[in-house]
């Protein structure tokens, strides 16, 4: 059985928790072992896809006068407001699960533990690929637009994924809301969009929702769905200052913008 590293990191600012998933690639390449992460986001935040240019997709002006941070993320897609949500990141090696023969089916394998999670409530998630209801119209929000291998739930999107390959290590991080209130944010994303078909957990399920306890679903989700066992190990003292120069990076790149906005 193949043992998996696991940290709950609880929560933290969006430049550490970007910073932690970008190490978690120096780890995993260091010691070979597959590492599965767990975490929120505070204060709440947004994330932009890295090739996107965040003073063309953000109003930065706003979100600086009004306090809201934003990221640059180390994996493609679009913006990501990161609030009431549960967030998981994962590194390992394609070997790790199963060796999937192209990006989408890597997204599936990997996906299918999210999939089981929602089961777990009761609800019926599905692939928009499988479901036919592909929105090919593009965003440069990430919960705007369907890709093959994004969750529905009743027809709705239902969190949003974003993977990394290097070689043979395959990184991938997503956003399951518990909660949905993109209204306020609204103002500070230039393009305007509408959330009809976005959705969260707790308006799927029908109740509130909290952190510790779709983290506990989507933990042992992950466990039951990949037959695998996890062993909680805290990043050592080497693996902090590596989360340090990453995060010192970030604060700079956003201070620059900032700066020339």
């Amino acid at each position: 059985m193949r043992v998996w590293r696991f940290f709950l990191s609880g929560y933290s600012s969006p430049f550490t928790n970007m910073a932690v998933d970008r190490a978690m690639i120096d780890i995993h390449r260091k010691d070979n072992i597959p590492v599965f992460r767990i975490y929120g986001w505070s204060p709440h935040s947004f994330s932009t896809g890295y090739s996107q240019k965040i003073e063309e997709v953000l109003d930065i002006t706003a979100c600086v006068r009004d306090g809201v941070p934003f990221v640059r993320r180390h994996t493609g897609g679009g913006i990501i407001f990161h609030g009431d949500e549960v967030t998981y990141s994962l590194v390992c090696s394609s070997e790790d699960i199963g060796s999937p023969a192209t990006v989408k089916d890597g997204y599936k394998t990997i996906c299918s533990f999210i999939l089981n999670a929602y089961r777990h409530y009761g609800l019926s998630p599905a692939f928009a690929v499988e479901s036919g209801q592909i929105n090919r119209e593009k965003s440069t929000l990430c919960f705007a637009s369907f890709e093959d291998y994004d969750i529905l739930s009743n027809g709705k999107k239902i969190g949003g994924n974003a993977q990394k390959r290097t070689k043979n290590v395959i990184m991938q991080h997503g956003s399951i809301p518990l909660t949905l209130d993109y209204a306020p944010v609204l103002k500070y994303v230039k393009e305007k969009v509408s959330f009809q078909k976005t959705t969260a957990v707790g308006m799927e399920i029908g109740r509130e929702i909290g952190f510790e306890e779709f983290a506990d679903v989507l933990k042992d989700s992950f466990v039951k769905t990949f037959g695998v066992r996890i062993e909680e190990r805290d990043l050592t003292t080497e693996e902090q200052e590596i989360v340090e120069i990453y995060e010192r990076q970030l604060i700079q790149e956003n201070n620059y913008l900032i700066g020339n906005r």
